[in-house]
């Protein structure tokens, strides 16, 4: 019923409304993990059902944008599929916001429990930031890691519909734990206070290169999705639309090296 909050059609001409949705959405999925399983599976669970919540209305407008490219192909493709572009942006920041105040809220042992994925996860990248990983993996290195999680997103959307999403909660439920403990770890003497502090600190140092990797990442699942709908609908031997979703998978990987290289320096 959740996912009925907001239809495609809303969210095509106000992406914005998805960050509100994403909070709910986001509260709900842990709230309903933490009565399904245990407090160790949260991390997972949440992620399982934020994913579950949102496949009818992603699935809906990659078939809404694979049939504006069947009627209507003016403009370039960043025009055409905007709004498509926004709302998942706007679902992934919304997310980072429902998760890291979850994780903010609660006592600090049972954050640490139910996200334990999201803590290990983020032990590994500190590690790897920090360590002998970082000199060693340059620019190629860097460059070949991301690729490959782009066609796992590209795959995914394209198998599973709305697949890509998954790897998108995946990684904002870790920014949002990454905010969520900062915000712990402020010892201020309002939450509150700390907690808008570390919401823009974390974000702006993840900014220079994971706005391009998470832009690829949105561009991916765009265009697995848009594939998928396209050879259910049979519409693949249709040029345009093949046109389309390649320059989008194309963008895409131009993001993700652009990222690469701002990583690597």
């Amino acid at each position: 019923m959740i996912e009925s909050l907001l239809r495609p059609d809303v969210v095509k001409k106000r992406p914005y409304e998805m960050f509100f949705l994403a909070v709910v959405i986001g509260i709900v999925a842990v709230w309903t993990a933490t009565l399904v399983g245990g407090p160790a599976e949260v991390g997972h669970l949440g992620v399982a059902f934020a994913c579950i919540a949102m496949t009818p209305i992603l699935v809906r407008i990659f078939q809404m944008e694979e049939e504006k490219d069947e009627h209507e192909f003016r403009g370039s493709f960043v025009v055409r599929h905007g709004a498509a572009i926004e709302a998942y942006g706007y679902y992934f920041v919304g997310l980072i916001v429902s998760i890291s105040l979850v994780y903010a809220l609660l006592p600090a042992s049972s954050a640490q429990t139910m996200f334990e994925p999201q803590v290990h996860e983020l032990t590994v990248i500190q590690s790897m930031s920090t360590g002998r990983v970082a000199s060693t993996c340059g620019f190629f290195c860097l460059l070949e890691n991301n690729l490959g999680v782009l066609a796992l997103t590209i795959l995914f959307s394209f198998v599973f519909g709305a697949g890509a999403i998954y790897i998108l909660t995946w990684n904002a439920s870790i920014v949002g734990v990454l905010i969520g403990m900062m915000t712990k770890n402020a010892g201020g003497t309002s939450m509150i206070t700390d907690y808008l502090i570390a919401l823009p600190t974390s974000l702006i140092a993840l900014m220079p290169h994971g706005i391009f990797e998470i832009g690829a990442y949105l561009f991916g699942g765009l265009a697995g999705g848009m594939l998928s709908a396209c050879m259910i609908r049979g519409h693949l031997p249709k040029k345009e639309v093949i046109r389309d979703i390649a320059t989008i998978a194309l963008f895409s990987i131009l993001l993700v090296a652009i990222g690469a290289v701002i990583e690597a320096g």
